[in-house]
C-alpha cells in the first residue's frame, strides 16, 4: 500500500533544538543571577535529558518534569533560586526560538506538494503551540499531535494513532521519520508502522530498529517518494 502520510518529529528532526534551548537558558541564567558557566550549562543539559528519558520510560509527567529538572538542577550545583520561576521563564524563552535545520524549510515544502505532514512531538504544549504559531515551516503542515495534550509521550504510540486518526489514513499508509531511536522508531515499532530514523550526517547506531536510515533530508525524501509510487 502507498505511503499516504508523513509523521515527523520537530526537535532534532526539523528543528535545531539544542541552538533554541542554548539560547533559552543562557538568558534565563541571566535574569535569575545564574552564572551561565560551560559547568552550569552542563549540569543543566545533563539533568534535562535525564528528566525526558524519564518521560519515555513512563516514570515521570511533562507537570513534574518542568520543574524537577530545574529543582535538581539547584541541588546539584548548590545555588539559590526558585525553581517554578526559572521554568516559568525558560518556557516562555524557549517557545520564542524558531531555528530550523537546514534544508528542514526545503524539505517539508516538496514533501508537503505530495503527502501530507503531521507533527508528533513530545515537547511541552506551551513552548510548541508558540512556536508554530508563527514559524517557516507551519505553512507546510496539515496538523500537530503534542504528548502533553495526549496524556502519553513516545515510544508509546498513543500519539501516532491520534495523528492516523487525524490523517484519516490506516498505520500501513504513514510513516514515521525522527531522531530518536528510543522515542521516534521505538513508537513507530509500536504501533506497526514503517520508520525513517534521520541522522543528519551520522552514522546510525546499531539495532536502532528503523525501517530505514537518512542521513540527509535529500535521503529522507527519496524514501518517501518510493514509497509513495
Amino acid at each position: 500500500m502507498p505511503l499516504r502520510v508523513l509523521l515527523a518529529d520537530a526537535d532534532g528532526t526539523l528543528f535545531d533544538f539544542h541552538r533554541g534551548e542554548a539560547v533559552a537558558i543562557g538568558e534565563t541564567f541571566r535574569r535569575f543571577g545564574i552564572p551561565a558557566t560551560p559547568g552550569n550549562l552542563a549540569t543543566y543539559s545533563r539533568v534535562n535529558r535525564a528528566q525526558w528519558l524519564r518521560l519515555e520510560r513512563g516514570e515521570t509527567t511533562q507537570e513534574r518534569l518542568r520543574v524537577d529538572r530545574f529543582t535538581e538542577f539547584l541541588r546539584e550545583t548548590r545555588l539559590d533560586g526558585d525553581a517554578r520561576a526559572l521554568c516559568d521563564c525558560f518556557v516562555e524563552l524557549l517557545g520564542q526560538q524558531r531555528y530550523i535545520l537546514p534544508g528542514a524549510e526545503d524539505f517539508c515544502r516538496a514533501v508537503s506538494a505530495r503527502m501530507p505532514i503531521f507533527l508528533i512531538t513530545n515537547g511541552i504544549s506551551q513552548i510548541q503551540r508558540s512556536r508554530f504559531g508563527d514559524c517557516a515551516l507551519t505553512p507546510y503542515l496539515s496538523g500537530m499531535v503534542i504528548s502533553e495534550e495526549v496524556g502519553h509521550a513516545k515510544p508509546h504510540p498513543a500519539m501516532l494513532y491520534r495523528a492516523l486518526e487525524m490523517a484519516g489514513c490506516a498505520p500501513e499508509e504513514a510513516i514515521v521519520m525522527g531522531d530518536s531511536v528510543t522515542a521516534d522508531i521505538a513508537a513507530a515499532r509500536a504501533a506497526g508502522m514503517e520508520s525513517i530514523l534521520f541522522t543528519d550526517g551520522k552514522e546510525p547506531p546499531q539495532g536502532h530498529g528503523a525501517t530505514h536510515v537518512a542521513r540527509t533530508y535529500r535521503e529522507a525524501l527519496d524514501i518517501l517518494l518510493a514509497g509513495a509510487e
